[in-house]
């Protein structure tokens, strides 16, 4: 649960642009973000149907925008950027600019507008979780929950994940989720961009009608991890080859058998033949990589392999086991060494990401995991990482 701090700081900046031009769509859980990183909150539908149009300010909107222009610490920012910020490390709201002051009136129109469009996803992506992988939340519920202090919810098996891993696609399509898709299109007139992301976005069977309702929107990003059969992919990719507006934003931050551990569920000459299918049908690709502390290692490698790529790092503090600070030192020191050839500002935020030190939480939780997640996938190679790292978790 988010916890909620309501103070006012005159010496720190609380305002964050995102809550002026951003929400996210749940379809799936009927919910609604005001940015990537903040928690989400649950949708109105009886507000909603009174008020057509008007998901992007609702009640709750309005009062976190005041909150910002007051100069409060919004609560539902403390999932990750005010922790990040309160270790001088790199949060989304400072690397994406949204500190930046944009907007002075509560009442405004988004520019861009993330689509969470199902969870059903083939990875296990070691930052992800159950509301966002049905593979994470088929895990869970078939081995059981995670034993760990600080993710308890996280990794904890509930009455939700139970009833949506029995409902299939088509059928999770009820009033309510019609609604969000009619505030979707009612909210696009003014876009800047549409994103969707999952789950895997290519294996929805809604993914091609959403996208020619969104046909006007000059940007159009899709999220993909790659996950999913050669014969689907190459069917989906060659209809979406005619919409130039389509972009594609593979996740990866690994090559090898990195890419294997930190994106578990994918092959490594899999993931190469697609990269080259895409390139074959002049689908723009850049890649998103999400920087983790496990994601850390063999980044540098990834980053000169797909340099002729545009590479977006981004920095997870959630879960809070998986900060890039927990680290060991000589870990750090090797990671230091590891990108001394990358560009000045990703070698700098990387650096500065790093720098807090770790809680003895967070390095006992982060070595209950890697020794479960083995365990449950016993396939997988943990010697991919220094000898000091795997002693300090205690593997």
């Amino acid at each position: 649960m988010t916890k909620i701090i309501n103070i006012v700081d005159a010496n720190r900046d609380y305002y964050c642009s995102k809550k002026f031009s951003f929400i996210k769509f749940d379809l799936e859980r009927k919910t609604t973000y005001t940015c990537h990183a903040a928690a989400p909150h649950p949708v109105d539908f009886d507000w909603l149907e009174k008020n057509p149009g008007q998901i992007f300010n609702n009640p709750i909107n309005i009062h976190e925008r005041q909150q910002m222009l007051a100069n409060e610490r919004n609560s539902s920012c403390e999932q990750n950027c005010w922790p990040a910020e309160d270790k001088g490390a790199v949060s989304p709201r400072l690397y994406q600019g949204g500190n930046i002051k944009t907007h002075t009136d509560v009442i405004t129109t988004p520019t861009t507008i993330d689509i969470t469009i199902g969870s059903d996803c083939n990875l296990q992506c070691l930052y992800c979780c159950k509301e966002f992988s049905s593979t994470w939340r088929n895990d869970i519920i078939k081995n059981g929950n995670y034993d760990l202090d600080s993710e308890a919810n996280r990794y904890k098996k509930e009455t939700m994940d139970v009833a949506l891993s029995s409902v299939s696609q088509r059928n999770r399509h009820n009033k309510h989720y019609q609604l969000l898709i009619d505030e979707l299109i009612l909210n696009s007139k003014n876009l800047e961009e549409a994103l969707i992301t999952g789950g895997e976005p290519l294996l929805n069977n809604s993914l091609l009608d959403i996208i020619s309702e969104l046909s006007h929107v000059p940007v159009i990003q899709i999220y993909s991890g790659l996950g999913l059969s050669y014969s689907r992919f190459f069917r989906i990719v060659t209809q979406l080859a005619q919409y130039k507006n389509v972009q594609l934003i593979i996740s990866a931050e690994g090559i090898g058998k990195f890419l294997e551990f930190n994106r578990f569920g994918i092959r490594w000459e899999d993931f190469q033949k697609k990269m080259q299918v895409l390139s074959s049908l002049n689908i723009k690709t850049v890649f998103q990589s999400t920087l983790t502390n496990l994601s850390l290692f063999g980044f540098a490698e990834f980053y000169e392999y797909f340099k002729h790529y545009q590479i977006t790092p981004t920095f997870a503090y959630q879960p809070n086991m998986m900060a890039p600070c927990v680290l060991d030192n000589e870990s750090k020191q090797y990671i230091i060494d590891s990108i001394k050839l990358l560009p000045e500002e990703v070698k700098n935020n990387i650096i500065k990401s790093m720098s807090a030190e770790p809680s003895e939480e967070q390095r006992i939780d982060i070595g209950k995991f890697l020794k479960e997640f083995k365990k449950r996938n016993n396939q997988l190679d943990l010697s991919i990482y220094p000898n000091s790292f795997l002693t300090w978790v205690e593997i």
